[in-house]
């Protein structure tokens, strides 16, 4: 069931991307639109994919070590940190929240990461590896990882080849910076980090803040 579901979640991006499909729905439902329900699609997917996780039987590949839980808390805050981020700066080269305001000679956040949320997902992912050493959690958290990595590749090439090379270089070369909305979005992206941690425990059982208090307290 896991591997079933996350083959959806992965064919669901990418059909989305490279089919009629994308056009048509922003065609009928508008940017905002077709971005509000591609969103609550893969955040639906998502959530199946935990759950199968969650209720399936774990088989053990390694001890997760104690360095695990704070590399966890640590890389995960960076990576909600550039998802909150990355939602609210405007951004025409990759997936984004937000497509229009773009200005190519003070591209803020993009500047410096050019797909900050498809990166935020990856070290999502990341942050998990070392404390979920089981099969299918290795699933959800290292095919996440892989996923926004290959995602970042696809992305760009897509991209840039639809632009052509005089528009792309146009639109990345200018320095980046943190502007208002960076720090607005980081800051939200902080809130639900901290929102999660405190309610991992109830959500999924497991309490990774506990663990890091325990191991410097």
């Amino acid at each position: 069931m896991v591997l079933f579901a996350m083959t959806l979640f992965v064919l669901s991006h990418v059909v989305i991307a490279r089919s009629g499909i994308k056009p048509a729905l922003i065609a009928r439902l508008g940017e905002r639109g077709y971005l509000m329900l591609y969103s609550l699609l893969s955040l639906l997917l998502l959530a199946w994919v935990v759950l199968a996780v969650l209720q399936s039987q774990p088989v053990t590949l390694w001890i997760a070590p104690d360095a695990a839980y704070p590399f966890a808390l640590l890389v995960s805050l960076a990576a909600f940190v550039l998802l909150g981020a990355g939602a609210l700066t405007p951004n025409p080269l990759s997936v984004s929240f937000r497509k229009q305001g773009f200005d190519p000679t003070c591209p803020g956040l993009v500047g410096w990461l050019r797909h900050p949320v498809i990166w935020g997902l990856s070290l999502w992912g990341l942050a998990h590896v070392p404390a979920n050493g089981t099969w299918p959690s290795l699933a959800l958290f290292g095919g996440s990882a892989l996923f926004g990595l290959v995602g970042t590749w696809t992305t760009e090439r897509r991209i840039r080849k639809r632009l052509g090379a005089g528009q792309w270089q146009q639109l990345t070369s200018g320095r980046g910076h943190f502007d208002q909305r960076a720090l607005v979005g980081g800051g939200l992206g902080l809130l639900a980090w901290a929102g999660l941690l405190l309610l991992h425990p109830v959500l999924f059982g497991r309490d990774p803040l506990g663990r890091v208090l325990a191991l410097f307290g």
